[in-house]
């Protein structure tokens, strides 16, 4: 008789590794003193291209001083560029960022093996004598050069003048004017420069700020370009603008453009392509219509051909390449007329960002584009390239065992695979189908996901950068890399409050209220909402919206608006994109998150305790300081996280082990209102509690959430649903029960610190249950990424603490 998929599910879960990490073929190859890299193509073209990506250590292995060597299949040493991102507590490298170039198959794989010790090596071998070199803040490898330009904001050698150029909601054109150059990174492989400037009105006066990275790689004819918009103005709330532009003039004559989804190429005539939405472009100038355009063009001129290209052009929408007889247009916000996008609906999805013929953007916000320039042409394999680059995964048992992603297990490792499929399904199937089935694409959109109360972008609650990107570490595969990555810029540029002026100030405490206790400043970041930020339509439509919707079913409902709210903010993702990455605006993200979250709990005045919904609070705010502590461990979070857990403790039931306060609306109905909590806000604060003993190992932690999940599942646990209930209100729960994520890693972080045999059993029961109910695929329903995150959160640990067996494992009938 054929196994049930819940049979296998069971095999899966009692069967029990010897190895806490079980290692892989490829582990089992890697001496002690190397760590196994792969580099996949996902493009299936051949050729060599830079590779960049962080890679994690484990304490001790590469101390101070020492170098790293790269050496390919062949044991040849492979020339590589080093930073190291941050150090364990010993000084040794804990995730050091990497830059070389690798020429995997099509479609196919290359090796790579990271050694380390001794000193820096004279020796190594570089790239045939095209090192970058630098000079006067102007980077060169071979023929190409960059630097800031006479003429613009960058120039490309010989061949390119860059400007960047703003059109204001008044129709005045404020060119992007550099006011100070930097050269970040400066190797044998990579060299980056970084230019910081403003938009400049006709009169001179300033506008707005921006950024601009740019990358040459040695011996390679690419460079990479990231422009990056910062809505940093000195007065104002709401920013209009016309257009926002780069535009690429060739230094000799222009002979022809090839816009990629156009028909042919054109030579001096003025072409624009305008992706209009994520379903359609138009070519205007040739009368054409298209679907979703590549998103590269190709300039020719006395000196050859260039090549241009964008990550995720179409999904980016609205986004254009316009061509004339001076060179090339990329449109990051394009001219487009009133009523472009009046077909796009809901109004509350995507009309937030237009009004009339201008974009509107928030003060505080940000935005950037990923743009790449060959000089030696090929417009389709650079945007091939571009949308999909080449990084360096790890051996996912290495990284695992390197001790920086939690107590997980690689995929493949014995007893995974039921669930290794599941995972994957739930990704593929699940949520990126959701993402393409309801269209969550545009400008200011992109990465994030859509419908949350179906009414709000979800501004990625529950961290769905960290659930993909933990997956990318269980996998090492590429495209949990790509959407991780994609879903954590989202949030670092378009959620979180960068900067703050009075006027910005004022409009929170005039329309969402004055938090006495908690001063509007940068680093704070905003929930779910409409329009991911508030400020784009009144309180009023919001609240009439709102109550159409019957949300909070009440005619007062919470309309998510404001900036003050502890409960929906999240660090961990945005950590790890920043160690994949070395990316430093992520970094500077999560500092000022950091800094504004640690200044909250050290002012003492904003209360962490007292309340029904504290506990959340006190839990999320916790974690999202633990990401700040791991970037550098600076002692200050540490310390900000331990009068956290202080408030935590102190309100803990000496008899119960729980947390009791008098239920609010929503959360009890009844005429005498029980006393207790919601099952899943106690949850995230076990969670923190766990997360800051995993840091500290302050010993009053394992026995406080032991008692406090055993609370729990006294006052919530129904066994006949194998599920907790909503609230300690007997009326919220009926039907299969819950089994929320955060729940489920309370359950996975008290078993893992103290063994309790029972909470095991409880945990594998509601187990059993969630995944029996969700062996089917998904359905693309809204708001799936919510439900994605919510579901992985806790899986992960959970199905390592099953298939691991801790010592509580023993006392059970494993059946």
């Amino acid at each position: 008789m054929k196994p049930s998929r819940f049979a296998v599910w069971t095999i899966a879960w009692v069967c029990m590794s010897a190895a806490l990490l079980p290692e892989s073929p490829a582990t089992e190859n890697a001496p002690p003193g190397e760590l196994a890299l792969t580099v996949r193509d996902m493009t299936g073209l051949k050729g060599l291209r830079p590779v960049t990506g962080g890679v994690p250590l484990a304490t001790g292995a590469v101390p101070q001083g020492s170098s790293f060597v790269l050496t390919n299949e062949q044991g040849a040493r492979v020339p590589c560029q080093s930073d190291v991102l941050t150090r364990w507590k010993d000084g040794s490298a804990r995730w050091v960022l990497l830059d070389f170039q690798a020429a995997p198959p099509p479609d196919g794989e290359a090796r790579f093996k990271l050694g380390w010790g001794g000193h820096a090596d004279a020796s190594a071998p570089k790239l045939a004598g095209n090192a970058v070199d630098e000079a006067n803040g102007i980077l060169q490898t071979g023929p190409l050069r960059l630097g800031p330009a006479d003429d613009g904001v960058l120039s490309i050698g010989d061949r390119l003048d860059i400007r960047f150029t703003l059109l204001d909601g008044e129709g005045r054109r404020c060119r992007g004017v550099v006011e100070s150059s930097a050269v970040e990174a400066r190797g044998p492989v990579r060299g980056t420069i970084l230019l910081r400037g403003a938009f400049r009105a006709p009169d001179d006066s300033r506008v707005l700020g921006f950024r601009l990275r740019a990358s040459v790689f040695a011996g390679l004819s690419r460079v990479f370009v990231e422009p990056h918009l910062l809505v940093d103005a000195g007065s104002g709330v709401i920013h209009r603008l016309r257009e926002l532009s780069l535009e690429v003039v060739p230094r000799s004559p222009l002979k022809s453009v090839q816009l990629g989804g156009a028909a042919k190429k054109t030579s001096g005539a003025r072409v624009r392509l305008l992706q209009l939405d994520d379903e359609t472009c138009q070519i205007e100038g040739v009368d054409r219509t298209g679907s979703k355009a590549p998103g590269w063009a190709e300039l020719t001129d006395d000196a050859g051909t260039v090549a241009v290209a964008m990550r995720d052009f179409w999904q980016q929408w609205p986004k254009s390449l316009e061509s004339d007889a001076h060179g090339l247009k990329i449109g990051l916000f394009p001219t487009v007329s009133a009523g472009a996008f009046a077909h796009m609906e809901p109004w509350y999805k995507h009309q937030y960002l237009f009004d009339g013929d201008c974009y509107q953007l928030r003060m505080g916000q940000s935005r950037r584009w990923q743009i790449w320039f060959d000089t030696q042409g090929d417009g389709d394999a650079l945007v091939r390239s571009a949308n999909a680059p080449l990084i360096p995964a790890a051996d996912s048992a290495q990284a695992i065992a390197a001790g920086v992603w939690g107590p997980i297990a690689a995929a493949g490792s014995p007893g995974m695979e039921a669930y290794d499929s599941w995972a994957e399904n739930l990704f593929v199937n699940g949520y990126l189908n959701s993402i393409q089935a309801q269209r969550d694409y545009g400008a200011m959109n992109w990465g994030d996901w859509w419908g949350e109360r179906g009414c709000n972008w979800g501004n990625h609650e529950y961290d769905t950068p960290k659930h993909v990107l933990v997956q990318f570490a269980r996998t090492g595969d590429p495209k949990y890399f790509y959407v991780g990555d994609t879903a954590a810029r989202h949030t670092s540029e378009v959620d979180v409050i960068q900067f703050v002026n009075a006027d910005l100030t004022d409009f929170f405490h005039k329309t969402v209220g004055r938090d006495p206790h908690y001063p509007i400043r940068p680093g704070m970041v905003h929930e779910h909402c409409v329009g991911h930020v508030s400020g784009f339509y009144s309180v009023d439509r919001i609240r009439e919206l709102y109550v159409s919707l019957d949300i909070g079913k009440t005619p007062r409902p919470y309309l998510c608006l404001d900036p003050y709210n502890l409960g929906h903010i999240w660090t961990q993702g945005m950590v790890y994109n920043y160690f994949l990455t070395g990316d430093r605006w992520m970094k500077e993200t999560v500092e000022k998150i950091g800094a504004n979250l640690a200044q909250l709990v050290e002012d003492r005045k904003f209360s962490f305790k007292g309340g029904s919904h504290s506990g959340r609070v006190n839990g999320w705010t916790m974690l999202a300081v633990a990401g700040a502590y791991e970037l550098d461990f600076d002692d200050r979070y540490l310390q900000a996280m331990k009068l956290l857990a202080d408030d935590a403790l102190s309100e803990q039931d000496p008899e119960t082990g729980g947390w009791r306060y008098q239920l609010p609306w929503g959360h009890c109905y009844c005429e005498t209102k029980h006393w207790g909590e919601a099952a899943f806000i106690g949850a995230v604060r076990l969670n923190g509690l766990s997360k800051y003993y995993e840091l500290s190992g302050d010993p009053r932690i394992p026995e406080a959430v032991r008692r406090g999940v055993a609370h729990m599942n006294r006052d919530t646990w129904e066994e006949q649903h194998s599920g907790w209930r909503y609230t300690s209100c007997p009326q919220s729960g009926s039907g299969p029960g819950r089994q929320d994520g955060v729940i489920v890693m309370a359950l996975a972080n008290s078993v893992a610190m103290t063994d309790d045999a029972e909470q095991l059993r409880i945990l594998r029961k509601a187990w059993n249950a969630k995944f029996e109910r969700l062996l089917v695929a998904p359905s693309s329903r809204p708001g799936l990424g919510k439900t994605y995150s919510t579901i992985m959160y806790g899986c992960p640990e959970s199905i390592h603490l099953f298939v691991n067996g801790r010592k509580a494992e023993n006392s059970l009938d494993a059946k």
